[in-house]
């Protein structure tokens, strides 16, 4: 009897540490795809065009013709991560970026503060963007 029992407690602890492993696995491929997407962002915020941003939010989020004209005026000339992802729930982050630009046409700099509220798609394995991206002024 105390063989059996002693049996069932290490396959139940096998067990667990299995599903705590496949959780861990799971929660390092999050992270994995997080650091991929919030570095892709940067690029395209920093070294691309500011409307190409769009294309990162979630469907649904803004309608086509929410997204504001003018941004072809708009160089992104910094981009700095100035509080790094924070998890708000299992599955959203939000991260904070300074980012500086140039009025091309008057050749005004100025800043603005970027708050990104991402969110990951388990069964799709990407995260979206959540809230909408800064409008420059």
């Amino acid at each position: 009897m105390q063989m059996n029992r002693s049996g069932t407690a290490l396959v139940f602890l096998l067990t667990l540490l299995l599903a705590a492993g496949c959780q861990s696995l799971q929660r390092k491929q999050s992270n994995i795809d997080l650091e991929k997407v919030l570095n892709s962002y940067h690029t395209t915020v920093r070294w691309g065009q500011p409307q190409e941003c769009y294309s990162f939010l979630k469907p649904g989020v803004l309608a086509a013709d929410d997204i504001p004209f003018g941004l072809d005026n708009i160089r992104v000339t910094g981009y700095e991560v100035i509080r790094p992802p924070t998890p708000i729930s299992e599955t959203e982050v939000e991260q904070t970026a300074r980012i500086s630009y140039v009025l091309q046409d008057r050749q005004i700099q100025r800043t603005l503060t970027d708050t990104q509220r991402w969110e990951y798609n388990k069964e799709q394995r990407l995260w979206f963007r959540i809230n909408p991206p800064p409008r420059y002024k």
